[in-house]
């Protein structure tokens, strides 16, 4: 009786030492992750450690205690406290592979195609060796001849615009042309039947380092710029397209100010060190660092940071976050048919989207769709920062992981949201719209015709400048 009553103790103990073991465990690997993100003050995690301590000599006191019911309760706010910090570790865990992945692929990616008419002879890549092939040498990248004479060797012939390439192979006085993927998505919207006259025979991706703009601040403490660049694509955040949102976002940490100035895409503006112009949409065909150059020139500020984004990334960033709501100030409907009614409407990602895209059935056309672009922004930042957040923490760090591009580094971010912990900040939110006139002109990308631009309103200009400045230099 007295073995049977000792052999009850011992499976007693062991049940405990477990349960207060894993318990352990659990608030050890919690507190190690906390520790290591960093986003919790100091005298948070010293006031959390204290307490953990407390909890676990309080609770392991009531895992071995002789009355039964005292240790079952024991048991039960061991397990309670142990499935918290597992589901805290996994928000964690998530975190971390988030951070970890944030600056990897930070890097252009430029898909160049082998174009021959559909007609032609020509199959395959290796039937272009010894031939003409047509290179726009303003996009060309020095590395793609290197690429394509491992397997050929063509007679080159150099163009500096897009539309003459097409032309000259159109008229066969090439037997093949090379085109990036933008390029050729403006070939199609410039002149369809051209486009639909062309065969990809071949294609070669090549990437481009970006050239680092950062300048080390203390973000919490500084003023700075983010630039948000909206490429026109589909798919992966690192291709290369036409900048087709072009938004700067200057923000103070100490008077706790943001403001945002849209840019139009047509802006006719410097792009290079040549002070050659084009569209600021076209610069980036070129790379997020020209567009950078081109709106630092115009705004003669400083930009810090980037952030770029597409098509898919505002689909899944929106509907993570259970859609958007804005107000409409007229009733619409889009190119992809979607009814906007006038007044607050919500919006999941693919209406948020196409909201967002649309110019020709709004005011103002592009400056219209400048507005809506805003407000949609406006309410992602709003919702973001809500508590709804904490719900669909860890879907929203999967669908953005690999959904945007920025140079912002892992402690940088850290930092700004601990900071937003210990104090939250009530940001006052700005908006800028710049303005100009209608015209048409030569550009750098397509030297051969006028294109539509847009001239710069100077006064405009100036205006966002002296704002600009002012949301910088306040103290």
């Amino acid at each position: 009786m007295r073995e049977k009553r000792e052999n009850k103790r011992r499976k007693r103990r062991k049940i405990s030492k477990l349960m207060t073991f894993i318990l352990v465990i659990a608030l050890t690997i919690l507190f190690g992750l906390v520790l290591y993100l960093n986003v919790i003050p100091t005298i948070w995690l010293i006031g959390g450690t204290i307490l953990a301590i407390f909890i676990v000599w309080g609770i392991s006191s009531l895992n071995f205690n002789r009355m039964r019911i005292i240790r079952l309760a024991g048991y039960t706010l061991s397990l309670a406290i142990i499935a918290v910090s597992l589901m805290g570790e996994v928000y964690l865990f998530n975190t971390v592979g988030f951070l970890f992945n944030l600056n990897k692929d930070n890097y252009d990616l430029k898909t160049y195609n082998i174009l021959v008419l559909n007609n032609s002879a020509f199959k395959s890549i290796k039937d272009l060796d010894g031939e003409v092939i047509g290179v726009n040498e303003v996009s060309m990248d020095t590395s793609l001849k290197d690429d394509l004479e491992k397997k050929i060797v063509p007679e080159y012939k150099d163009f500096d615009d897009t539309f003459a390439l097409v032309n000259n192979l159109m008229e066969e006085e090439v037997s093949g042309i090379i085109l990036e993927d933008s390029e050729l998505s403006l070939v199609k919207e410039n002149n369809e039947e051209e486009y639909n006259n062309l065969k990809n025979i071949y294609q070669i991706a090549i990437k481009d380092d970006i050239e680092n703009i950062e300048e080390a601040i203390n973000i919490n403490k500084e003023p700075f710029n983010v630039y948000i660049s909206g490429i026109d694509t589909f798919g992966k955040i690192n291709q290369t397209s036409r900048s087709d949102v072009n938004i700067l976002v200057t923000v103070n940490p100490k008077t706790e100010k943001v403001l945002i100035t849209w840019i139009p895409r047509d802006y006719y503006v410097n792009i290079n060190k040549a002070s050659e112009k084009d569209k600021l949409t076209h610069a980036g065909l070129y790379g997020i660092d020209t567009s950078i150059y081109a709106i630092e020139k115009l705004l003669d500020t400083k930009i810090n940071y980037y952030l770029r984004v597409n098509f898919t990334s505002v689909i899944k960033a929106v509907d993570v976050l259970g859609g958007v709501t804005v107000y409409n100030d007229e009733t619409f409907i889009s190119e992809d048919k979607f009814k906007y009614p006038k007044g607050e409407i919500t919006l999941d990602g693919e209406r948020a989207l196409s909201f967002v895209r649309e110019r020709h059935h709004v005011t103002g056309g592009d400056l219209g769709r400048g507005k809506n672009q805003i407000k949609v922004l406006e309410a992602f930042i709003n919702k973001a920062r809500s508590k709804e957040i904490i719900v669909k923490y860890n879907e929203l760090l999967k669908t953005l992981d690999g959904s945007f591009m920025t140079n912002a580094t892992k402690s940088e971010m850290l930092g700004f949201v601990k900071k937003e912990i210990q104090s939250p900040r009530n940001w006052q939110i700005e908006s800028n719209i710049l303005t100009g006139e209608d015209a048409y002109d030569y550009t750098y990308s397509y030297k051969s015709s006028k294109l539509y631009v847009m001239l710069p309103d100077e006064d405009k200009v100036n205006e966002a400048i002296d704002k600009i400045d002012n949301v910088l230099n306040k103290d």
